[in-house]
């Protein structure tokens, strides 16, 4: 059914691939079959595709920044702006690009996996299974970022039965899919990335391409957004136990660059960016006042990833090393996860000691007093604090709001000013949940999600 998939036409894969010789533009503007092992790998090496667009309204809608008035009342589209105050109707009927990019990389991962179908795996069978598994990474990563903008929250207190997302597993899109519950959606994104471990090589040259960490780095994530701390107290041990990726020394950062990280930095596990906002551009973003105070002087960040402008306070600490926001998978997350993952467990000491670990590389050297705290939840409110002031603009904040409002003592009521008018999004407000784009309902007859 071409809902799930609006924007696929013709490509030439010569404009922005790792692989540009894979696809050729025939005469008629269609498609190259891919036919062999290089073309399946050409697919998922096409960059501006499989690891350039995150879905950016969760970050849009969260709670990190805010606009004034004037910004926000003279973009152009209505849809940001009404991301930025948890209207009722987002895109009005304007298609989306969070769900229409996203289901683009599903579809790319189907081809890919349909393909292998046709080819003998003795052909290269080391080449078949990295990229069966890299095809699995990228289908799971595609549906965990759509559930958190178009379905509830996972909750483990629940069946977790409510509408979810479309499971698309085929590429052939007159194939009818229904919306699958929350609890299908996430067995589907568990059960990829624990048969892409297997695939999955240890290292690639190439961090745009998913490697054996990444699915370990995911895993944690999600297990972590499904409160399964076990697992994901797992998963992000198993990824920290890498060493190819390490912790970075700021110290060794220009904090006075105009982007001082570098793209693929030692730190980078998988390369991935944001879909571009013009809500969240430099030019009009400004950060939470409250957010950047909470930085100390001798914190590193404070002076290598704001910048201020005037009276206000914006952010250049992209891990994309550019205007671009990274989205990707990074070592910094999954000391965090794993911090957070012992405290719930009762286990305080070594949860701190895993803070203390990652906090010393962002403190000017010899200034960092490490923490030595007992009391499990101001352990576990230090850590969730810590974990904001890391992961900023990466699509991370509004999955960690949805999940943390599942606790009343970690809920938060958001708010917006403009001119005067204040917004409230309270927590476990149906607004947690986007609405799916007009067109797609208009031409699916799926179920609309309830807002409020």
């Amino acid at each position: 059914m071409k809902y799930l998939f609006i924007l696929f036409a013709a490509i030439s894969i010569s404009e922005s691939s790792c692989n540009e010789t894979f696809l050729d533009v025939k005469p008629d503007k269609e498609l190259v079959v891919p036919s062999t092992l290089d073309d399946l790998q050409g697919l998922l090496d096409y960059y501006s595709v499989m690891n350039a667009y995150t879905p950016c309204f969760g970050e849009i809608s969260s709670d990190d920044y805010y606009v004034t008035f004037d910004k926000w009342n003279t973009l152009s589209g209505p849809d940001e702006k009404n991301a930025y105050i948890w209207a009722k109707d987002i895109f009005n009927d304007n298609t989306s690009l969070d769900w229409n990019g996203s289901y683009q990389v599903i579809f790319y991962a189907n081809n890919v996996l349909e393909g292998l179908t046709k080819i003998d795996r003795a052909s290269d069978s080391t080449q078949y299974s990295q990229i069966r598994g890299r095809a699995l990474f990228y289908r799971s990563f595609a549906f965990f970022r759509l559930a958190q903008i178009f379905s509830p929250p996972f909750d483990k207190s629940s069946s977790n039965n409510e509408y979810s997302i479309p499971l698309r597993l085929t590429s052939n899109l007159n194939v009818p899919v229904k919306r699958s519950t929350v609890k299908d959606v996430y067995n589907q994104i568990v059960s990829d990335l624990l048969i892409s471990i297997n695939l999955l090589p240890e290292y690639d040259t190439h961090k745009s391409r998913p490697v054996k960490a990444a699915a370990y780095a995911l895993l944690a994530r999600t297990y972590l957004t499904m409160q399964d701390y076990d697992n994901a107290l797992q998963y992000s041990d198993k990824a920290i136990k890498y060493n190819t990726y390490q912790l970075l020394d700021f110290n060794t950062l220009d904090a006075s660059a105009i982007y001082p990280m570098t793209r693929y930095n030692s730190e980078v596990i998988f390369q991935n960016t944001l879909g571009s906002s013009r809500l969240l551009s430099s030019s009009r973003h400004i950060i939470d006042s409250g957010l950047y105070r909470s930085y100390l002087n001798n914190d590193i960040r404070r002076t290598a990833w704001f910048k201020e402008t005037g009276s206000n306070i914006t952010f250049k600490g992209s891990y994309d090393g550019s205007v671009q926001y990274f989205s990707g998978l990074a070592i910094d997350e999954c000391y965090l996860t794993k911090a957070e993952c012992l405290a719930r467990k009762g286990l305080t000491n070594d949860a701190i000691n895993t803070l203390n670990q990652f906090l010393v590389t962002r403190y000017q050297t010899g200034t960092y007093v490490p923490l030595e705290i007992t009391d499990p939840k101001q352990a576990l409110s230090i850590i969730l604090q810590e974990r904001r002031k890391e992961l900023l603009f990466r699509g991370i904040r509004w999955n960690d709001l949805r999940r943390l409002n599942l606790d009343p003592e970690t809920a938060k009521t958001l708010y917006r000013d403009l001119n005067g008018k204040i917004y409230k999004l309270k927590p476990n407000s149906l607004n947690y949940t986007l609405p799916i784009p007009n067109d797609v309902i208009q031409m699916s007859g799926i179920p609309q999600n309830k807002r409020e």
